[in-house]
């Protein structure tokens, strides 16, 4: 079972091709015109869903967001955007600026200073005294999507204006988060980068590999080839791996194969293989398969990468530990990193260059790469008791239509490909990568560990799959069954 969504058409590629171009050296800075779509293309002719006419006579529609991280490691883009000088806050506030001017509309962006950890809590909290402040919120995908099933979010399956078919939403992984055909409570498309920022990746020290294998490019030859799979990242791991300290055991004194972190690294490995821990009945209903002969082998074989691998260093959950994986890597010392495309934007100072390559394959069987999507990503949803779901629904639309025409072209050409990349065969990577976006019901709701039990059996230390799945089970399965009759019971 696999759910790979495709997240651009060709059109975006024409448009980041015309617009981006490639000649010289992207700075911060941004150039005199950074207007993406300032080019005669195909893709010019798209238009929104949001009549030409259409007038919402200084309407203002207010949008409850954060960008403060929970987590050391992980960082938020602004989306109300500023003029700094910088490529993506510019392009952000000058969307911002269009859709206003477009729509004849306010858009007043509220900053909360919410942990992105509380969101949902904070969320729900506003909703439930149903306070209607905000016409909009941006949220947390983890703590936050489940409050669609408590009614605290408005179906948009058929809202006005927007054009759910079109490339700058992503229907795929808008069905992954709901139950029903008839149901749409959290909106995924281009009015943020988050869902590119946000895909699962792996960075390698271009100057070891070449050391011990010749060639600084030829781990994107195994890309390529099919050949970049579990069984030879082990193998890297354990030639690459010297015990600096003599002390018989890999850790952060070592030059290493790699650190893995004992949460979301994990998952990026798990949901790298395709295997998916639910599927769905007649009913669009989820039902379990995370306890498939597929699944439990490929966690199994994933906690051999942990702790039956020589040069591989397992961190606790200290989200500091995070960054001292990162400081390892980027000293040179270590030759994968396990991460997002965000990560590489911690990186910029790195003298040694780095390549940026897909999740290995769990075999060479395996069809396709997979990324999955951290489960940080924020989504839009609109409260229940909204007093403006025209207007609110115009300027999502108008959002994300600027944002796939404007915003993510100069993010993920300019800055992933021409700056954040250290060579044109990332670029070729980074296409991969976005291209193979994949997600799960159950890694969105959690479903009692059910969409993580690649951690909770390594976090055990004990490889047994059948104790950890069966104390999680009976959980897991009341959450499942109330969450389907939560969403059949929605308007």
């Amino acid at each position: 079972m696999k759910r790979t969504l495709t997240l651009f058409l060709a059109a975006l590629l024409a448009v980041s091709a015309a617009s981006c171009g490639s000649t010289g050296t992207p700075t911060d800075t941004t150039p005199s015109d950074t207007s993406a779509a300032d080019s005669t293309t195909a893709a010019d002719t798209l238009k929104s869903g949001v009549p030409e006419e259409l007038d919402l006579k200084d309407e203002t529609v207010s949008i409850w967001y954060t960008t403060k991280a929970s987590a050391v490691s992980e960082t938020f883009v602004d989306i109300a955007g500023e003029l700094t000088g910088d490529i993506l806050d510019d392009a952000i506030f000058n969307a911002n600026k269009a859709v206003e001017e477009r729509l004849n509309v306010k858009l007043d962006y509220y900053n909360s200073g919410t942990p992105t950890s509380e969101t949902g809590s904070e969320v729900r909290k506003l909703l439930l005294a149903d306070d209607t402040t905000y016409d909009l919120y941006h949220v947390v995908q983890w703590n936050a999507a489940e409050l669609a099933a408590e009614g605290l979010y408005l179906n948009m399956k058929n809202a006005p204006y927007l054009s759910l078919d079109e490339a700058w939403w992503d229907g795929e992984y808008m069905k992954e988060m709901t139950i029903g055909e008839d149901k749409l409570y959290a909106l995924v498309g281009d009015y943020a980068v988050d869902r590119t920022r946000c895909l699962g990746c792996v960075y390698y020290n271009k100057a070891m590999y070449e050391d011990f294998y010749g060639d600084p490019d030829g781990l994107y030859d195994k890309v390529l080839d099919g050949s970049w799979t579990w069984e030879y990242l082990r193998e890297v791991c354990s030639q690459v791996w010297s015990d600096l300290n003599s002390n018989g055991i890999a850790d952060r004194d070592d030059r290493l194969g790699s650190c893995i972190n004992d949460y979301n690294n994990l998952d990026t490995f798990y949901y790298g293989t395709g295997v998916s821990p639910t599927e769905r009945d007649k009913n669009d209903a989820p039902v379990l398969t995370v306890n498939s002969e597929h699944s439990i082998d490929v966690i199994s074989k994933l906690y051999e990468i942990v702790f039956e691998t020589e040069g591989v260093y397992f961190s606790g959950p200290q989200y500091e530990d995070d960054v001292k994986n990162r400081e390892k890597f980027e000293e040179g010392t270590s030759m994968f990193l396990y991460g997002f495309f965000y990560t590489s934007e911690a990186m910029r100072e790195m003298t040694s260059d780095f390549g940026i390559v897909p999740l290995p394959k769990f075999n060479e069987e395996q069809d396709d790469y997979y990324s999955v999507v951290h489960d940080i990503m924020r989504i839009m949803v609109v409260p229940y008791n909204c007093r403006k779901v025209d207007a609110v629904s115009a300027v999502m639309e108008e959002l994300s239509f600027e944002g796939y025409q404007n915003v993510l072209p100069g993010y993920y050409d300019v800055l992933m490909k021409n700056k954040y990349a250290r060579d044109d065969v990332s670029a070729e990577m980074i296409d991969i990568i976005r291209d193979s976006c994949t997600t799960d019901i159950a890694y969105i709701y959690g479903f009692n560990s059910m969409g993580y039990m690649q951690r909770k059996v390594i976090q055990s230390k004990n490889n047994n799959f059948a104790s950890v799945y069966e104390t999680y089970l009976p959980a897991a399965e009341e959450k499942i069954d109330t969450l389907v009759e939560q969403f059949n019971s929605l308007d």
